[in-house]
């Protein structure tokens, strides 16, 4: 997706009549968390079905818990979280995690709901956004959602957040003065944003994404950040 287009004029918040509907699936993990607190936040969605593997009781009225096989749904969107051992879901968390290896399941549980965007949310290390890779279809199953035909396929790589140290406390300071030097050297167009900022770029990507296939990646939404939300950007870390 070109820059231009990821940081085109806000779209106005849609009319109560033209609200879409949206299905979350494996939106686990802190980014995960964040995006579905920011699509049951979204005046965009009037309703957001999240696909759970048994039901549950939900106070908020737009977060609609769904068992997948157990009833017929209708959505227009779909959010899918890649989570894998770098980008793991939240320990004891409802909803499921899909990583590469089932997400094709999640596309198919979309395309039967009726589903005609499909967003997959995969981050990507902070120096692997600085690899061409980062913004095209690069793996076999990204591959074969293309050939599933959703009016809209929108991949977005976000920059994963650095693994906290462990080990020994030798290990763990080393570990700290590593990720230091990381920032230092890195731009910060590729620094991982908060969960909460990036989950609320991704929505705003999403609202400006025509038909089509596009893949974003870390640059674009620090692009969004800047522009809607300035004071929320990463800025390089200098030495002093």
């Amino acid at each position: 997706m070109p820059l231009n287009d990821a940081i085109a004029p806000p779209v106005a918040a849609p009319s109560p009549s033209k609200q879409r509907v949206a299905l979350a699936l494996g939106l686990t993990g802190a980014l995960g968390e964040e995006l579905l607190a920011a699509l049951v936040g979204s005046e965009a969605y009037r309703l957001v079905q999240v696909a759970m593997p048994q039901p549950i009781v939900s106070a908020a009225a737009k977060f609609r818990p769904w068992v997948p096989g157990t009833s017929a749904i209708t959505a227009d969107d779909a959010f899918v979280c890649v989570t894998d051992a770098a980008t793991p879901a939240r320990p004891h968390s409802p909803i499921p995690a899909y990583d590469n290896d089932h997400l094709l399941e999640a596309a198919r549980l979309a395309q039967s709901a009726g589903v005609r965007r499909l967003v997959v949310v995969a981050p990507l290390s902070a120096l692997l956004q600085m690899n061409a890779a980062s913004h095209i279809v690069s793996n076999e199953q990204e591959l074969a959602l293309v050939g599933m035909n959703f009016e809209t396929l929108l991949v977005v790589r976000p920059t994963r957040d650095a693994e906290t140290p462990t080990g020994s406390w030798l290990q763990r300071t080393v570990g700290a003065v590593g990720h230091a030097v990381l920032d230092i050297m890195l731009p910060a167009q590729v620094q991982a944003l908060r969960p909460k900022t990036a989950a609320l770029a991704i929505l705003t990507a999403v609202a400006r994404t025509p038909s089509g296939v596009h893949v974003i990646g870390a640059q674009e939404l620090a692009a969004i950040v800047a522009e809607t939300m300035p004071a929320l950007a990463p800025k390089r870390v200098r030495l002093r």
